[in-house]
């Protein structure tokens, strides 16, 4: 073998030696980021949510202190929410307040600690709703709370347990132990 061929060699074998050291740095560097799936997959501050129906129509908007969504399980946790429903006519009709909620999936609000609804319509029999958990269906908006209810209404007030109802047509049914008193109001008659 000549010298230059024995140069040849051994600087190729070099260069060949640096490609092989520069590409397993690079490999160290690449490592896999490894997702946690118990860390949100993002979080944010002072949200507005408005959402429409498929027909563009205004159906909801949804304002929170803070949100967290969770990709895996496909839920949004809610701080200090407040919901706003709105009526075909684009005409504000409830608003739902909690110190928390939870969004699943299948547009399920589960509402916890200090749920209050209050009617945003002036003919309204059924003014406001007290309870401490409630859940409602965003696109039926039928509500339901397991818990003790409070109905206050513009001639009545009401308690019990188990509370079905539905935003919409503006009604409520209290199912257990249900005590009521009502307001009656004396006509005045002229002389």
């Amino acid at each position: 073998m000549s010298k230059t061929r024995r140069w040849v060699i051994i600087v190729l074998s070099l260069v060949a030696l640096i490609l092989i050291g520069v590409n397993l740095a690079d490999r160290e560097q690449t490592e896999q980021v490894t997702v946690n799936n118990t860390d949100p997959t993002y979080k944010s501050e002072h949200t507005d949510t408005v959402v429409y129906s498929p027909e563009g129509a205004l159906n909801y908007r949804l304002i929170a202190q803070h949100v967290e969504y969770y990709s895996a399980d496909a839920i949004t946790w809610f701080t200090q929410p407040v919901l706003t429903t709105f009526d075909k006519d684009k005409i504000p009709d409830w608003s739902i307040k909690a110190d928390k909620a939870k969004l699943t999936n299948d547009r399920m609000l589960y509402l916890y600690g200090h749920v209050e609804v209050n009617a945003l319509t002036a003919d309204a029999q059924l003014r406001k709703i007290t309870t401490d958990n409630a859940q409602i269906n965003l696109i039926t908006q039928d509500v339901a709370s397991d818990d003790q209810v409070t109905l206050y209404g513009t001639t009545f007030n009401s308690t019990g347990l188990k509370m079905r109802g539905n935003l919409r047509s503006k009604n409520a049914e209290l199912i257990e132990k249900v005590r009521s008193s009502y307001e009656i109001q004396n006509k005045q008659t002229q002389p």
